[in-house]
């Protein structure tokens, strides 16, 4: 029963060394940049990082164009960025409500786009971003400047 007992514990452990030293969470750092395009900062979106055991983490761009992801694995990942367009103003659901006093006041978007920097399709595909980047130890700062 001793035996038995020290093969248990034994291929537990193996098992759990094994958790941690496979796949793509193993050990991770924070990575942070800025994304532009031709020059102008990238306003809304995502920036997503694929691993290659089909993980994916990503982060929000802000409205200075930067970014931040915690929890990115370490390893050469690759790397696409998705911008959002606005809903057309024929798409929203209208909503009849009653007015409302002393409640909070949502706020109003801009009536266009001419602030928004949109990317190309490209930029969203994986196979076709051309965007990598290597994560090692400590954080990383990876800025995005986009070409037409």
């Amino acid at each position: 029963m001793y035996r038995r007992r020290r093969f248990t514990v034994a291929g537990s452990l193996a098992a759990i060394a094994a958790l941690f030293a496979s796949g793509c969470g193993s050990e991770t750092a924070t990575v942070t940049g800025r994304v532009t395009y031709q020059g102008k900062p990238v306003t809304n979106g995502s920036v997503i990082v694929y691993c290659s055991d089909k993980q994916i983490v990503r982060g929000n761009i802000g409205p200075d164009g930067t970014y931040s992801i915690p929890n990115v694995p370490r390893g050469s990942l690759t790397v696409t960025v998705q911008t959002h367009a606005r809903m057309p103003a024929g798409m929203r659901l209208q909503q009849n409500l009653p007015p409302s006093s002393g409640g909070p006041i949502p706020p109003t978007a801009p009536a266009d786009d001419t602030s928004r920097v949109f990317v190309p399709a490209r930029y969203a595909l994986p196979e076709e971003s051309g965007l990598s980047v290597v994560v090692d130890r400590g954080p990383v700062t990876y800025d995005i400047d986009l070409k037409p």
